[in-house]
């Protein structure tokens, strides 16, 4: 499953119970995690359906109660548990992903590490949720990402750029659409990121 499908399947309001996004590469969770968060829950009604919790200031009990919260006045509410990672007895959990309520959609993003699959946690997350692994982007692919990422934003960059843009900054996927969307601000009107934009600006 990759991201396009999982917001593709989100922009179509198919939903699943509970979703795990989790491993080395944070970039992708954060553009799920970016998605959901804006876009799931409606604008009106997100004070009273969306719920966002942070791993390392809580445990098990309250994301479990608010799970099982229905929604008000609307259909699904949203609950998020971000830097899962860090959060105390995760695997108490597993008593509410055993069976999860319908109209309430758990986000589970879990960054720089993958869950033990050995786990009931994660059975039970594959049985009844959507599980995303997010891995690193492989150093010999960075240049044909960045190259793509560039031509989807609508701009242009050689080969040489690109490769000048990666020694510069590096594989974090986030620092470098950080820094190509400055570079585009600064650029304007114009298109291409070239050698000297790079060196100018970067």
């Amino acid at each position: 499953m990759s991201v396009e499908k999982i917001i593709g399947d989100w922009k179509k309001g198919k939903f699943k119970p509970v979703y795990l996004f989790h491993g080395e590469e944070g970039y992708f969770i954060d553009q799920l995690v970016h998605f959901a968060e804006n876009n799931i829950i409606k604008a009106e009604e997100a004070d009273f359906n969306k719920t966002i919790f942070y791993g390392k200031d809580t445990d098990w009990v309250p994301v479990v109660t608010a799970c099982r919260r229905h929604p008000m006045f609307a259909d699904k509410q949203l609950v998020m548990i971000k830097e899962a990672q860090s959060m105390n007895s995760i695997e108490k959990l597993e008593a509410y992903l055993e069976s999860p309520l319908a109209s309430t959609i758990l986000i589970i993003a879990h960054k720089g590490k993958t869950i033990d699959k050995r786990t009931k946690l994660f059975k039970f997350l594959d049985k009844n949720g959507e599980i995303f692994i997010s891995t690193k982007v492989q150093d010999y692919k960075i240049h044909d990402w960045i190259s793509d990422y560039v031509n989807d934003i609508g701009m242009k960059i050689s080969s040489k750029s690109v490769g000048l843009l990666n020694d510069h900054i590096g594989n974090d996927l986030g620092r470098i659409v950080t820094e190509i969307e400055k570079l585009k601000i600064n650029l304007g009107e114009k298109k291409t990121i070239d050698e000297d934009v790079i060196e100018k600006y970067i």
